[in-house]
């Protein structure tokens, strides 16, 4: 089986409908319709999304293009699901240093979740996408950063949970084999983001210096 997970595009923070699970900003519904490009055309057979409204949000572009549906697996959630308002890491880090140290140290409980149940929710999670197809499925998971690092430190080893920083709509490549052994193809691939036009050269008067001579 392939198994690709995408972290959901970014969401706005400053929502007062919802703070505790944000929609998607503009520019992460853009992430998710690059996203939506970038997988439509390598043979997708089953859409999966976190609960959380922002991966559900990010999942849709790419459900619509291929004509399925989302399946909704609860153990795809992040770590912060009953925290009363999202934070970024980014905004996170600008605390102050001794919060951002306190989630470094232990990201998922300094989100409110407890390590042993978070690992458990979203291993049981990634046993119910592998069910859900044969060795010739090639499975979309839309989830979120701490999820993500699980699965990746699951498969390579790694006793702590968090080693990676996925970008907001990168893609993150697995391909499981028949015994259930997860391998690793790629990680945080963000390539198919449009990138911002290079603001264009400094205008040189001729004559000037550095400009142009004869």
């Amino acid at each position: 089986m392939k198994l690709v997970l995408v972290r959901h595009g970014r969401p706005d923070e400053d929502d007062a409908e919802r703070p505790h699970d944000p929609p998607l900003r503009a520019d992460g519904w853009a992430q998710a319709r690059a996203v939506a490009r970038h997988l439509a055309a390598e043979g997708i057979t089953h859409v999966v999304a976190s609960p959380l409204h922002r991966a559900q949000q990010t999942a849709l572009p790419l459900a619509e293009a291929l004509s399925l549906p989302v399946i909704t697996i609860d153990g795809w959630a992040e770590a912060d699901r009953s925290t009363s308002r999202y934070r970024s890491t980014e905004t996170l880090r600008a605390l102050d240093p001794a919060s951002w140290q306190r989630f470094v140290a232990d990201p998922v409980r300094y989100l409110g979740s407890d390590p042993d149940r978070f690992r458990a929710d979203v291993l049981g999670a990634l046993q119910q996408t592998l069910a859900l197809g044969d060795t010739a499925s090639h499975v979309v998971v839309f989830a979120h950063g701490l999820p993500i690092n699980l699965v990746l430190s699951h498969a390579l080893g790694l006793p702590r949970i968090t080693h990676f920083h996925p970008g907001y709509g990168s893609i993150t490549r697995l391909r499981v084999r028949a015994a259930g052994v997860v391998g690793v193809v790629s990680i945080n691939e963000s390539g198919h983001h449009e990138r911002p036009p290079a603001p264009p050269p400094p205008t040189v008067r001729p004559g000037a210096a550095g400009g142009n001579r004869p």
